[in-house]
C-alpha cells in the first residue's frame, strides 16, 4: 500500500503541475514550432521555397504575437515536406489539434516501448508510472510543446528495437538517428541504413548550404546545448569554444567506441549511444535531450540497488528544463512538481529502493534547484521574439541571416555565465548516465533476462 502512495502522489504532482502551475504564456501560436512545418508546407503548395525568407509570408497570417517580422526558419529535411504540403491543406487549428494528437501517441510509443525493452510487463499501473514518468521528463514536454519532429524521430527509434521497419522513421529529425548505429541487431541495421540512403536521395545541394549556414547562424545562441555554445556563453572565446567542442566530440567518440566494446545487449548500446549524442553533434536544443529518455528510464529501472541514487540524481538532471527556469522563473514550481513526478515515479517501479536513496536524489536535485532558481532571478533569459526588437524583413537575404539577427535583436548572443552553467547541468546528467554504462552498473541484458527467466514482477 505505502509503494502505491508514491504513484499517487507521482500522478497528483504530475497533473498539479500540467494543470494549476503553468508559467505565463509567451506570445505566438500554439506548439510554436509547428508553426514553421505548417508555413513550409503551405509555401510548398503556393510555388514557395520554404527554406528562404518567402516562408514568413505563410507564418505572419497564423503568428498572433504581433511582431512586424518574427521569421522561424523551416530546417528539417526534404523529405518531410510532402507529409507537411498534406497536413497543410486543413486549416491551421485543425492541423494542430492533429499535430497534437499524434505527438500524444508517440508519447505512449516511447514511453510504453521503452518500459518494454526494461523488461516491465505492461498493466494498469506500470502505463500510469509510464504517463508520470514521460510528463516529468522536461525535453520530452518541451518537445510536446513546441510540436517538434524530435518526439516522433525518438518514438521511431526506441520502437526500431521491437518492430525493425520504424527506424526508416527516424531519420525526420538525422541528430537523433544516428543513435540507431551503435551496433545495433542486423535487421535494425539494414533499416538504418534503408532510411539513411532515403534521406540520402532527397537532399540536395541547396538544402545542404542551407543547413551549414543556418548552424552557422546560431552557434553560440544562449538557446544552444553544444559544448561549443556552453564555453562560448561562460565567457570564452570562439576559437577557444571551437576547441572545447573538439575535445568533447573526441571524448564522446572514445567513450562511444568503448561502449559498444563492453556492452553486450544491443539496447544497452543503444541507450548509451543515446546518453552521448549531445557531446558530438553541432547543434543540439533543449528539446533534443529526448534522446535521454531512454538511457534515463534504463538507469532508473535497470542499475544496482546500491548506486539508485546516482541514478536518479543523473536522470533526474537530463529531466528538467533548466534553461527554461531562466526564461520564466515563475515556471519553476512547475519544473519541481514535474521533476518530483519523475523521480516518485521512478522509486515506485523499482520496489527495492530504500527511502533514504530516494532522499538523497531528491536532497541534490533540490540543491541544483534552489541554485538554478537563484540564477533565474539575477540573470533571467529573454525569450524570442517577446524580447526581440523590431527587424524589417527586407534586409535579408536568406532565413539562417534572419534567424540571426532575431537573436541578436533578442540579446541571446550575450556571453552570461549563468545561461551556461543552466545549460551544462542536464549533459553532466548525461555524463553520470554514461558512466554507469560504462561501469557496468546498469546491466541490461543480465537484469532483464533474470527477471524473464524467474518471473520476477518489476512493479
Amino acid at each position: 500500500m505505502k509503494r502505491y502512495l508514491l504513484l499517487a502522489v507521482a500522478t497528483a504532482a504530475a497533473l498539479a503541475a500540467v494543470v494549476f502551475c503553468r508559467p505565463h504564456a509567451t506570445p505566438g501560436p500554439p506548439m510554436r514550432d509547428f508553426e514553421a512545418y505548417y508555413a513550409a508546407g503551405s509555401a510548398v503548395n503556393a510555388g514557395a521555397d520554404p527554406y528562404g525568407t518567402a516562408i514568413w509570408r505563410f507564418e505572419k497570417p497564423i503568428d498572433p504575437s504581433g511582431k512586424p517580422f518574427a521569421l522561424l526558419p523551416f530546417v528539417s529535411p526534404p523529405s518531410v515536406l510532402p507529409a507537411f504540403r498534406a497536413i497543410a491543406l486543413l486549416p491551421f487549428g485543425a492541423a494542430n489539434v492533429l499535430w497534437r494528437i499524434l505527438l500524444a501517441a508517440c508519447i505512449a510509443v516511447l514511453a510504453l516501448g521503452a518500459f518494454r525493452l526494461c523488461g516491465v510487463a505492461p498493466d494498469g499501473a506500470t502505463v500510469l508510472c509510464a504517463g508520470c514518468l514521460a510528463i516529468g521528463f522536461g525535453p520530452l514536454t518541451s518537445a510536446l510543446a513546441l510540436g517538434q519532429l524530435a518526439l516522433p524521430a525518438m518514438a521511431a527509434a526506441t520502437a526500431a528495437f521491437l518492430w525493425p521497419p520504424a527506424a526508416v522513421a527516424a531519420w525526420i529529425q538525422p541528430n537523433l538517428a544516428l543513435v540507431l548505429f551503435s551496433r545495433p541487431p542486423r535487421a535494425i541495421a539494414i533499416w538504418t541504413i534503408v532510411g539513411a540512403l532515403l534521406l540520402g536521395l532527397a537532399l540536395t545541394p541547396p538544402y545542404a548550404f542551407m543547413l551549414l549556414e543556418h548552424g552557422f547562424s546560431e552557434r553560440f545562441s544562449a538557446i544552444q546545448f553544444t559544448p561549443d555554445a556552453i564555453a562560448y556563453g561562460a565567457g570564452a572565446s570562439a576559437q577557444t569554444a571551437v576547441i572545447v567542442s573538439a575535445v568533447a566530440a573526441l571524448a564522446a567518440f572514445a567513450a562511444w567506441f568503448l561502449a559498444m566494446r563492453r556492452l553486450e545487449a544491443p539496447f544497452a548500446r543503444f541507450a548509451a549511444g543515446c546518453a552521448l549524442l549531445p557531446f558530438g553533434m553541432p547543434f543540439f536544443h533543449e528539446h533534443d535531450f529526448i534522446v535521454a529518455f531512454v538511457p534515463a528510464v534504463a538507469a532508473l529501472l535497470l542499475c544496482k540497488r546500491r548506486l539508485w541514487w546516482l541514478a536518479a540524481a543523473g536522470a533526474g538532471l537530463c529531466s528538467v528544463d533548466w534553461l527554461g527556469i531562466a526564461q520564466r522563473s515563475d515556471g519553476t514550481l512547475q519544473s519541481v512538481l514535474l521533476c518530483a513526478a519523475f523521480l516518485l515515479a521512478a522509486a515506485w517501479i523499482r520496489s527495492d529502493v530504500e527511502r533514504r536513496q530516494l532522499l538523497y536524489a531528491a536532497g541534490i536535485l533540490g540543491a541544483f534547484f534552489a541554485g538554478a532558481y537563484a540564477l533565474a532571478l539575477g540573470h533571467p533569459l529573454p525569450v524570442w521574439p517577446d524580447a526581440m526588437h523590431a527587424l524589417a524583413a527586407t534586409s535579408f537575404d536568406t532565413a539562417a541571416q534572419a534567424w540571426r539577427a532575431e537573436q541578436d535583436a533578442t540579446g541571446l548572443f550575450m556571453q552570461q555565465p549563468a545561461w551556461s552553467a543552466l545549460r551544462a547541468l542536464p549533459p553532466a546528467g548525461c555524463i553520470v548516465l554514461v558512466g554507469l554504462f560504462l561501469a557496468r552498473q546498469i546491466d541490461v541484458h543480465e537484469i532483464v533476462e533474470r527477471r524473464n527467466r524467474v518471473g520476477m514482477e518489476v512493479a
